[in-house]
């Protein structure tokens, strides 16, 4: 073998090394929709789980020799057991849910869109955001992330606790429930273009007397003859378009009285951490001819001063993906 293909080999091989990491992905993502976790909570043969799930006998096979390799899944005999040192969480439906949303939002639409990332580069058309198809993914992420939140938001909302909240792309309605709760004299209103996540939200929502969900977009949207106290915009500039985000927050600002709060969660860039994930969030945004770039924390400070809202405080709340509360007050 010749400098060159010796050369060209090893570094092949560094890159397989690097990149094995990945499997673990594959292998969590396929057990969370296939509920394979689960059906190996108390050690079963392939065979049997195969019979009893209809599903293909060699692809399971496949599965459980991945994960036995990595960790996942321990082989006692002929039977295979989920790890719970290394899995748990996906035998437990109070956490698998959250996990599961973040690991479906990368494989079904960060993947794709990296693959596919030298054609748009190439100027050969765009991704395209499927909103009816993708609506309760996000949701299901927003709502994730936004319980790093939770606490600052409701002690930003005691001060107007008997007033009016909107939750602007409000998703299945979990966070907006959460404060209603929390606020039964307040009067908790969810909004969101995605009408399948909206009956959703109401169809959870039927037994709290202090909350409503409307299915319209932000752009047509505003409470009529009365003053908003609170709204809150969590993980939702990414969808309004860069040109239109001064005029948005503008139009939202005039719905707030004096002492009226917005709060907005974002992931920011230019921040002092989370660099390598925040920018590759923000080069699947750009990708997308539907969805738009993240700001900057000195772009948001520009927002706020143009809306006439004072900056309170741009808090991190996630730094791995510079994810910041920011909080705005109308003087």
């Amino acid at each position: 073998m010749n400098i060159k293909k010796w050369k060209d080999a090893y570094y092949a091989h560094k890159w397989m090394k690097k990149n094995e990491p990945f499997l673990s992905v594959w292998h969590v993502y396929v057990g969370y929709e296939t509920e394979l976790f689960k059906a190996f909570k108390k050690g079963k043969t392939v065979e049997k789980v195969s019979k009893e799930y209809n599903y293909e006998e060699d692809l399971v096979r496949r599965w459980v020799e991945v994960g036995e390799a990595i960790g996942h899944v321990k082989k006692k005999g002929s039977k295979y057991k989920t790890s719970k040192k290394n899995c748990g969480e996906f035998l437990d439906d109070r956490t698998s849910h959250a996990v599961g949303a973040l690991l479906k939002e990368m494989m079904e639409l960060h993947i794709p869109t990296i693959l596919a990332y030298p054609d748009y580069i190439k100027k050969e058309g765009r991704a395209h955001f499927d909103h009816e198809r993708f609506g309760k993914t996000v949701a299901d992420t927003s709502a994730t992330l936004e319980n790093f939140a939770y606490k600052q938001v409701l002690k930003m909302i005691s001060s107007r606790k008997d007033g009016v909240v909107v939750d602007l792309g409000c998703g299945t309605g979990g966070y907006t429930r959460a404060i209603a709760h929390k606020y039964p004299k307040a009067t908790v209103i969810g909004v969101d273009l995605n009408k399948d996540v909206i009956e959703i939200a109401k169809a959870q929502s039927k037994q709290i007397s202090n909350i409503q969900f409307e299915n319209v977009d932000l752009a047509d949207w505003s409470l009529e003859g009365e003053a908003v106290d609170v709204v809150l915009m969590h993980n939702l500039l990414h969808y309004i378009p860069n040109h239109e985000r001064e005029a948005t927050l503008q139009r939202i600002a005039g719905w707030l009285p004096s002492g009226g709060q917005i709060s907005i969660m974002t992931p920011v860039t230019e921040a002092k951490f989370g660099e390598a994930f925040v920018n590759s969030f923000n080069a699947f945004f750009t990708a997308h001819d539907n969805l738009f770039s993240l700001p900057s924390q000195v772009e948001m400070q520009q927002l706020a001063k143009s809306a006439d809202l004072k900056v309170k405080n741009i808090e991190p709340i996630i730094k791995e993906g510079a994810w910041h509360l920011i909080h705005l007050v109308k003087e």
